[in-house]
């Protein structure tokens, strides 16, 4: 199953107040009549991040909506648009709102889409397993990332396939703290082609970290950085090294602190799971 966020705003956010969002996903979940499942309804008010903004102005991105593969897909090419049912939702919501003494509720007109699927044929796909590794080595580093391999609601049915296959370990692996490169968003085959975005060139758990906002913004400064050093020296994109991208940001003064953390345990019995559990096992 994929998450889908109707909010155009994505977490992280400043000024978080999340103790806040106690107060709204559980009596909420009373005001509908409906029980507090995920799994079992497809639709939560969840434990979202709340911003506070000025002028008394509130914003989270806590609805969560359940979609199959193929429907994160469609909706992603038709615009990010939310169904009439999601609209209905959001207007229990209004209705909640408002009874709680809002004077205004507007919601985003765009979903936003924790996953829809990867390209295929970059120049170095990125597992979850390299990230527990610690990345791209550090003297290639762009910049350092952390986050949790958050996949909200959990994906149906991969737990009893993974057993199935013989594994029988825990699904819980660490957090990474990992090195930042470019080389999972170019395209092998394409000239001069870049995918920066939660669609880049990930496989396995690494999809679920590479969604994140603050990382691709990292990995599009490189690509952009790349780009001007293809043109300049007359080669392909996906020609260029980390390296190159890095003494760049070395030369400017721009080069964050490099930090990321090989976890070898975790990263071993990851990449094993993430070969188990291929897209045709999964099937």
């Amino acid at each position: 199953m994929t998450n889908i966020c109707p909010n155009g705003i994505i977490e992280p956010y400043p000024n978080l107040s999340n103790s806040l969002s106690y107060l709204f996903f559980i009596p909420y979940h009373s005001f509908r009549g409906r029980k507090l499942s995920f799994s079992e309804t497809g639709v939560i008010l969840d434990e979202g991040n709340i911003a506070i903004l000025p002028n008394d102005r509130l914003s989270w991105n806590a609805l969560l909506f359940a979609v199959t593969a193929s429907e994160a897909e469609a909706l992603a090419r038709s615009g990010s648009k939310p169904t009439a049912k999601m609209q209905r939702e959001m207007l229990f919501i209004t209705t909640w709102l408002k009874s709680l003494g809002a004077t205004s509720v507007t919601y985003a007109s765009e979903l936003y889409i924790r996953h829809a699927g990867n390209v295929t044929g970059v120049v170095e796909p990125l597992t979850g397993a390299q990230m527990l590794l610690g990345g791209v080595p550090a003297n290639e580093a762009l910049a350092t990332f952390s986050y949790h391999f958050d996949v909200r609601g959990c994906i149906q049915g991969i737990g009893d396939k993974a057993n199935n296959l013989g594994w029988f370990k825990s699904l819980s692996f660490k957090q990474p703290i990992f090195n930042v490169g470019i080389r999972h968003a170019l395209i092998k085959n394409v000239p001069n082609l870049a995918v920066v975005s939660p669609c880049s060139g990930f496989e396995g758990l690494a999809c679920s970290v590479g969604r994140i906002v603050e990382f691709n913004a990292a990995v599009g400064q490189g690509v952009g950085i790349a780009a001007v050093n293809a043109i300049l020296n007359n080669k392909n994109l996906a020609d260029v090294s980390n390296r190159e991208v890095r003494q760049v940001l070395v030369e400017t003064g721009q080069l964050p602190r490099i930090f990321g953390v090989p976890n070898n345990g975790d990263a071993m019995l990851l990449a094993q799971f993430e070969n188990l559990v291929t897209s045709d096992a999964i099937a």
